[in-house]
């Protein structure tokens, strides 16, 4: 269950740290549908992080903080997708709710997948041949093949990666 942060006596000096790692111009006008770049600490993947309490689990990523300030509370089973594809934008306007699966159409649609081995077509062979060829072995083949994990193919089988691909 997400916890409402809105709700702590501490709250509002939680918001104004957060606040102060904005943009100098963040509520001008003319930022109104820009990215606001987030200007606290970065994660090593480029992601904003605030911290926030004492002790183990008390760094945030900044534009889930962001969504919660501006829009409301993170359903247990959803994540925050960018629509600008910027990880540092805590623009609220540029955050929407999501599935990691919609996440992950995205990457493929605006083709950001950075090293990424697999395509969809390769996805498709490696769902047709798990399917209708199963042997003992398969997997670590297919992996070989497509010079991947095995436990990648292994999240392919059971859709936790490529789910929308169907064969």
């Amino acid at each position: 269950m997400e916890i409402d942060i809105r709700t702590y006596k501490m709250y509002p000096e939680f918001k104004a740290k957060f606040l102060s790692c904005l943009p100098e111009n963040y509520n001008s006008p003319e930022m109104i549908d820009q990215c606001w770049e987030w200007q606290g600490a970065k994660r090593g993947n480029n992601y904003g992080t605030i911290s926030w309490g004492r002790g183990k689990g008390s760094s945030y990523q900044a534009h889930r903080i962001s969504y919660v300030i501006f829009n409301g509370l993170i359903p247990d089973d959803k994540i925050i997708r960018h629509t600008c594809d910027n990880p540092l934008c805590v623009n609220p306007k540029h955050l929407i709710l999501g599935f990691m699966s919609d996440n992950s159409v995205d990457m493929v649609k605006r083709n950001r997948q950075g090293a990424q081995k697999l395509n969809e077509e390769a996805v498709k062979v490696i769902k047709w041949m798990l399917k209708y060829k199963p042997r003992r072995g398969l997997a670590i083949k297919l992996a070989e093949l497509y010079n991947v994990l095995p436990n990648t193919i292994s999240q392919i089988k059971c859709n936790q990666r490529w789910a929308w691909i169907k064969v």
